[in-house]
């Protein structure tokens, strides 16, 4: 059948004309298969946008388990402080290593630019008309706690760390922003190049404090030990905690 209209078209070609003439125009819009393409993409790029969303940044837990493995980490601890309001401090983490301990203290600051000396009470937040208490100053209290508990350990070198988000600027003190320095005031992603970095100098500066495998096994259950983890006690102290700030 298709052959036999087809040869009528080819037999009576003004009959192929005339139906040509009176088809409808077609808009030209192009190729169909770039038509196709350009649809399937579009579709295909809203399906993605939906899906599609920022990386999480890694907690400084996870930073932290990133050391190598001479280095132990503890997080969350609360330890006894009797020079404390409420009884007891709370520390961000704790990373105990050969050359010295770690007590690091992290804030959550966002946005605006931190200023202020090492030995001023109060820094400023460009986006808040709130002043800052010097975190260092406040962190110092931490430090302490931690070293009342390390029995016979107490003669290690203890470390200072205050963190802050890189969405934020800091402008403080540059002799807090260096590793010869015992109090620092870092951003949170370079936390574990600096603790590896402090440890490197400290082994220069006094070679003899070597703290063994089992030294720093002792000292982390000397903390765990120490650990508050009772639930009523922890919730009694952020309450009082939040009174004192």
């Amino acid at each position: 059948m298709f052959k036999k209209i087809l040869s009528l078209f080819k037999t009576q070609p003004e009959l192929a004309s005339s139906i040509t003439a009176s088809a409808p125009a077609m808009p030209d819009t192009g190729p169909a298969p770039a038509r196709m393409m350009r649809s399937r993409r579009k579709s295909k790029s809203k399906h993605e946008a939906a899906w599609i969303s920022e990386p999480e940044e890694p907690t400084t837990a996870e930073r932290l388990y990133s050391l190598p493995g001479q280095y132990k980490v503890l997080s969350d601890l609360l330890v006894a402080n009797p020079k404390s309001r409420s009884g007891y401090s709370q520390i961000d983490h704790v990373v105990i290593g050969p050359r010295g301990i770690f007590v690091i203290e992290t804030r959550n600051l966002t946005t605006g630019e931190i200023r202020g000396g090492r030995r001023e009470a109060n820094w400023t937040v460009s986006t808040s008309r709130i002043k800052m208490y010097n975190p260092l100053m406040q962190h110092r209290g931490h430090v302490e706690a931690v070293h009342a508990h390390l029995g016979d350990y107490k003669r290690i070198r203890m470390i200072s760390m205050v963190t802050f988000t890189n969405r934020c600027r800091i402008s403080v003190d540059p002799a807090v922003r260096y590793v010869n320095s015992d109090e620092l005031v870092i951003y949170d992603h370079e936390l574990v190049e600096t603790i590896l970095r402090k440890t490197e100098r400290l082994e220069a500066e006094v070679p003899e404090t070597l703290f063994k495998e089992q030294d720093i096994q002792a000292i982390h259950s000397l903390l765990s030990s120490a650990n508050c983890t009772e639930p009523q006690t922890r919730a009694e102290h952020i309450e009082k905690a939040k009174g004192i700030k």
